[in-house]
């Protein structure tokens, strides 16, 4: 929904941005000479957009795709360059949306830091990419899924602030980025229809209250000017309005309900021509239904709010109503006295609003602000004679000098400009390419399942992309399929599958007939066919994959399973389309229960088949590893699958989703190093071998934490590596004697003098501070400058024990110091030296 309402707005804004940009540079061109025209070509054009960027989806127009990441589905760090989203194909499953959620990266906080070297450039995703997309699913499946959803915490949410200065996170940012850009993208689209419906709200509210307030005025009772106003309203051919006394407004008004509102002080200064005239002009507006179109003009603006050419042509078609008006009360009651009439309007206006500033100012600064008594601004809804902005030199002007718009083209030339302005601005607007967000579906003029969703009935949509195969479903109801789920026995309305592959589109329909009797029709390329073998079986695989998609891979499992056992469901899993239905029907096999090694064996070597799609094949990995506790070999195995998955992303999460059972054997920490070794990114590096050091148990956390310092040197970036050290030192014990020497080495490789004096804090507030953590603290400080060097040398003497061997080594580290530092080396090394 996100997706549609998005790309719908964008739609209206290009399309109303096409249009009324045009339409205003055709006027200022002098293109658009005749007021007629003008306001034809301004009314269409602000009409238009909102029926062209409705219509656009239903003509199978080319779109333009926008990026799918970020608007409406679950993202993933940027590492991982291929696109998952476009790659769910096939049946919908419980599992789909849970793999949405799993695959969610939590934004990594801003780091605040010294900067560090650029992250290594990712490499391009691989061209030639399946592509599919289910694009809807039952209420139930949203339900499932969703309950067993989890969002995997990062290590990013434990760093914590440690300087001054802004540290460029690389790909945290990046992260970060698309996270804030889809939230603010959600914000914009979720507060605009919310804005535009308060919009429309408000504005009904003021045409009922506007009707409301003009039915208590009270009746005009000068039968002269009622009169003419029937004489008027019966030349105009609209019925005989009601003339009311105005003591609110200054100006005469068209109100809803025909209803035409005359300020009292204003009926006794005109003279009766000029009454006539000026009554004359709001007819105009009746015969006209200029209210109307007023009123749907606002309501427009309201639902397009974001749109600031809106306004431009809300003035313009008020200024061009009122010149119509004009000219077809100039012809009925004169121009002079129309022109006149139109003077004391507006001078009657200024003079009505200098009194009401006038009281205003009179009032206390802070009352000011409240409404004048005596004194209602115009409203908005009504049309009124002499309007705030109205030119008045211009149509005064137009009046008395008889201009063009009193040469008014015929009713015959009048319907067809009209019919070719639609056409012509229709066809400008819809040759805009359309706008689709994540790839949203074009719509389909669907009766049947319409109705069916308008009488409460359950209709599933399912739409299958895999190259040049392009597969539509759609059901209403519960399926009940017979016992090889290659037949319907009973369906609840009607069930439509379409399939084109190879350039041949084919369709078959069964349709409840009856009560127990179905109705089955088959198409080929739009050409009602027979139904022969050829067409039942393709019909029967067609109705499989329709009742996998419904049931679920597990019941297909389980009946595979019954009938020939394991190798039967591995070899349904082997034969499998698409990589979403293989991973699938892996899941389904787990799901009946603890397998065997022999068949964990095989269903890991089975993920070797996924191709080129990532997400599969890591979602069935994780699978894997979450389903039952591996062996040594299993994890092993499975550990050089994963190292075969192109992004970082993928691999990161496969070493995370293992960590908590990672063996210690040294052939599968060897698997283990290898795969990390093949991540490109330093975040997602960084994230699995933190992940090792704060899983696991107890027993086995000192083999951990020193793989874990082994695998550093893997890490280029010196922020990383100084936050896998920062992870070791915060373990419980901190650093094992044994495992000071690796963490010095690890921090001597940094070339970031800042990283290295935090990674060194760390360890000693971390860690018990004895005579081999001080010796190799003092072999990492050696070329660091002369700050960070001296607040480690501080920091190692507040820690160290009080040994004169110690001391010394640690004066003779503080010689290269500036003065100041040495100095606050001295100072601190003197509370350790007896007195």
């Amino acid at each position: 929904m996100l997706e549609i309402l998005t790309g719908w707005l964008l739609n209206y804004l290009i399309h109303s941005t096409v249009l009324l940009g045009g339409v205003w540079a055709l006027e200022r061109a002098g293109a658009l000479q005749h007021p007629a025209w003008r306001e034809l070509c301004w009314r269409w054009a602000f009409f238009g957009a909102v029926l062209t960027a409705s219509a656009q989806p239903l003509l199978q127009v080319a779109g333009v795709d926008l990026p799918v990441k970020g608007f409406g589905t679950s993202l993933e760090a940027p590492q991982a360059q291929q696109a998952p989203q476009a790659q769910r194909a096939a049946p919908v499953s419980t599992t789909t949306r849970r793999e949405a959620s799993a695959s969610t990266v939590s934004p990594a906080p801003f780091v605040r830091a010294q900067p560090r070297p650029e992250a290594s450039p990712q490499p391009e995703a691989e061209p030639g990419r399946t592509i599919a997309r289910i694009d809807a699913t039952t209420d139930e499946i949203d339900q499932a899924a969703s309950a067993d959803a989890a969002v995997p915490a990062t290590v990013a949410d434990r760093m914590t602030v440690v300087t001054d200065g802004l540290f460029d996170l690389s790909g945290e940012n990046a992260v970060r980025r698309w996270e804030s850009l889809r939230a603010v993208v959600a914000a914009f689209a979720l507060a605009w229809p919310l804005l535009a419906a308060w919009g429309l709200l408000l504005t009904l509210a003021r045409w009922i209250a506007l009707r409301r307030q003009v039915r208590a005025l009270p009746l005009v009772e000068d039968a002269e000017l009622q009169a003419a106003a029937a004489d008027l309203a019966q030349r105009a051919g609209v019925a005989v309005p009601t003339l009311r006394v105005s003591p609110l407004w200054p100006s005469p008004l068209v109100a809803p309900g025909a209803q035409i509102c005359l300020p009292a002080t204003l009926m006794r200064r005109l003279e009766a021509g000029q009454r006539v005239a000026v009554l004359a002009h709001e007819i105009a507006h009746l015969r006209r239904r200029d209210v109307a179109w007023r009123l749907a003009a606002r309501l427009v603006a309201q639902i397009g709010w974001l749109q600031p050419l809106n306004r431009l042509a809300l003035r313009r078609l008020d200024l061009l109503a009122e010149l119509a008006c004009d000219t077809w009360a100039a012809e009925e009651a004169g121009a002079m006295p129309l022109a006149q009439g139109l003077y004391v309007c507006a001078s009657d206006r200024v003079e009505h609003a200098a009194r009401r500033d006038a009281r205003r100012q009179q009032r206390p600064s802070l009352l000011r602000w409240l409404p004048t008594r005596g004194a209602a601004p115009m409203p908005a809804l009504a049309s009124a004679m002499a309007a705030a902005r109205s030119p008045l030199m211009q149509r005064m002007h137009a009046l008395l000098e008889d201009g063009p718009m009193s040469d008014s083209p015929s009713a015959a030339k009048r319907r067809v400009g009209r019919w070719l302005m639609a056409g012509g601005l229709c066809a400008v607007a819809l040759a805009v390419p359309m706008i689709v967000i994540g790839k949203v579906p074009r719509i389909s003029l669907d009766i049947g399942g319409a109705m069916a969703s308008l009488s409460g009935a359950k209709v599933t949509r399912q739409i299958t992309r895999i190259g040049s195969l392009e597969r539509h479903v759609t059901y209403d109801g519960e399926l009940v399929f017979n016992d090889e789920d290659n037949d319907l026995v009973s369906l609840e309305h009607q069930l439509v599958v379409s399939e084109r592959a190879g350039g041949v589109t084919r369709k078959f329909e069964i349709t409840r007939d009856g009560q127990n009797a179905m109705t089955r029709k088959y198409w080929v390329d739009g050409e009602s066919k027979p139904i022969d073998d050829e067409a039942r079986r393709w019909i029967g695989e067609q109705l499989t994959l329709v009742a996998e998609s419904a049931q679920g891979s597990e019941k297909r499992a389980r009946r595979l399973l019954a009938r020939g056992g394991v190798d039967a469901v591995l070899t349904d899993v082997d034969k499998a389309q698409d990589p979403m239905t293989r991973r699938s029907r892996i899941e389904g096999l787990l799901a009946t229960g603890p397998q065997a090694d022999e068949t964990m064996t095989r269903l890991i070597a089975l993920t070797s088949k996924f191709g080129s799609d990532d997400f599969q094949r890591r979602t069935a990995l994780t699978a894997l590893i979450e389903h039952q506790a591996l062996t040594p070999a299993h994890q092993r195995q499975l550990l050089l699958a994963a190292d075969q998955l192109h992004g970082a992303f993928d691999r990161r999460e496969v070493l995370v989703a293992l960590a908590p059972q990672l063996s210690m054997d040294r052939e599968v920490l060897a698997a283990w190093r290898q795969t990390v070794q093949g991540v490109d990114g330093d975040f997602d590096k960084r994230t699995a071998i933190v992940a090792l050091i704060e899983e696991g148990t107890p027993a086995t956390r000192a083999e951990r934490i020193r793989a874990a310092l082994d695998a550093t040197q893997l890490v280029q970036g010196d922020f990383d590596r100084r936050t896998v050290l920062e992870t070791v030192s915060q373990r419980e014990g901190g650093v094992a004697a044994g495992d000071v020497a690796r963490y010095a080495e690890a921090v001597r490789a940094m070339s970031s003098d800042f990283d290295r004096r935090v990674s060194l804090t760390a360890l000693l507030e971390g860690s018990k501070v004895d005579r081999e953590v001080v010796t190799q603290v003092l072999r990492a400080v050696e070329g660091m400058g002369s700050f960070d060097r001296a607040e480690v040398l501080t920091s190692l003497a507040s820690h160290m024990p009080s040994d004169p061997a110690l001391v010394t080594q640690c004066r003779q580290a503080a010689r290269g110091l500036n003065t100041h530092d040495r100095g606050r080396v001295e100072e601190a090394l003197d509370q350790l030296t007896p007195s």
